[in-house]
């Protein structure tokens, strides 16, 4: 039997001894305090024949939106929609929708509570969704 097992009647339990750096403790912290306290996206794709952003999130909801009801991406050219991050500007990785080329983004946590753009555009959506 090996030097670092522990002989426990019938049970054999390994001995392992893990030390942790300063320096990764520091590292750990850094990564916490950059972590969104809420949910975050963990994945984004836009399907181009439906006109739908689809949003995974780091608690298993998704959200699925229509180009259409976005703001920033409502007029843009296919190609500009398609091109798109999460994170930054503006917050942690995973707590916005950006468009680099339309230089304009949309927060996760709005988007949570249904704002899709400014309040006269949410005027416009909501006048649009009454007459339909």
């Amino acid at each position: 039997m090996p030097t670092n097992w522990l002989n426990c009647g019938e049970w054999h339990v390994a001995e392992w001894i893990c030390e942790t750096t300063d320096e990764e403790i520091d590292a750990a912290l850094e990564r916490a305090r950059n972590e969104p306290e809420g949910p975050s996206i963990v994945e984004a794709t836009y399907q181009r024949d439906l006109e739908l952003f689809i949003l995974k999130l780091s608690d298993g909801r998704r959200l699925v939106l229509p180009r259409e009801n976005l703001q920033w991406v409502a007029d843009a050219t296919p190609e500009q929609a398609a091109d798109f991050n999460l994170g930054p500007p503006g917050g942690p990785m995973g707590t916005r929708i950006w468009w680099p080329q339309l230089d304009e983004g949309l927060s996760l946590e709005g988007l949570l509570e249904g704002l899709t753009g400014n309040e006269k555009w949410m005027a416009k959506i909501q006048r649009r969704s009454v007459a339909a």
